[in-house]
């Protein structure tokens, strides 16, 4: 059925006024069939573009989400690490401070691995010693400083002496400046012969240059006993004493530690 030529619409309203009649024409009956069909065009492609919208800013705001939460993680896994790492280091330093644990530090002497306990009870007696002892309290011999501690992270190339010259007469005794055991006894190319004392509260004593060495690997010694005598082995040009003081794996300044001069010992 085709569209004819000419429509007529009549109105016939509700009350007692006279009905009022339209002529359209078949242009006109076309014309507004394409406007009504574009106009539906044009909103059903409204509503989806809008739909689309939606729905990407609906995914936006997921994955706003998503990157604030793995945000989060990260952070929370940062802090993770780095308690991990702080219990790590004080794990480290506990089982150093008893003696467990071997601790070898740039430039030290310090070989742990050749004071490993061999029984329970070694290791007993060595934790027992660690606790109860205490760090260095006195300077190990009397003289004149003839070179002081420079640490090792100086700049401009400064080379880092990590302890202590003390200059004196030959064979000046040499005494163990803390209660503690010795750990190590030996010749080294720079420090020549040497003693290493373990004390409590982590610490470490060297004693360098040293004509001669008066005790043995293992020996319990006292504050003040006699160690070694002060002589000019290794890398020395005159009698001196090298001292050294380790805490807990790193070189520490002697005068941080002992208050006073050697002289005055």
């Amino acid at each position: 059925m085709g569209i004819p030529s000419h429509t007529r619409i009549v109105l016939i309203p509700s009350t007692e006024a006279p009905a009022r009649e339209f002529g359209i024409s078949r242009p006109m009956v076309v014309l507004l069939i394409l406007l009504a069909v574009s106009l539906a065009v044009l909103l059903g492609l409204l509503l989806a573009s809008f739909a689309g919208k939606h729905q990407e800013r609906q995914r936006i705001a997921e994955l706003q989400t998503e990157l604030d939460q793995a945000r989060s993680a990260v952070a929370v896994a940062g802090d993770l690490a780095r308690e991990l790492e702080s219990m790590r280091a004080s794990q480290e330093r506990l089982l150093f401070l008893f003696g467990v644990q071997d601790s070898v530090a740039a430039d030290s002497l310090m070989s742990w691995a050749d004071v490993e306990p061999a029984s329970a009870a070694v290791a007993l007696d060595r934790t027992a010693a660690v606790v109860m002892h205490g760090g260095p309290e006195r300077w190990p011999a009397r003289g004149i400083v003839t070179q002081e501690f420079i640490p090792g992270n100086r700049p401009n190339g400064v080379v880092p002496h990590l302890g202590i010259d003390i200059a004196g007469p030959q064979d000046t005794p040499i005494l163990a400046a803390a209660e503690g055991s010795v750990v190590r006894v030996g010749e080294d190319e720079y420090l020549g012969n040497f003693v290493e004392i373990q004390h409590g509260l982590g610490y470490l004593t060297v004693y360098g240059h040293c004509s001669r060495i008066a005790v043995r690997k293992g020996d319990e010694v006292q504050s003040g006993q006699l160690v070694a005598y002060m002589g000019t082995s290794g890398q020395s040009t005159a009698v001196h004493l090298h001292f050294e003081i380790w805490r807990q794996g790193e070189a520490v300044n002697p005068r941080t530690i002992l208050s006073g001069e050697p002289t005055s010992n």
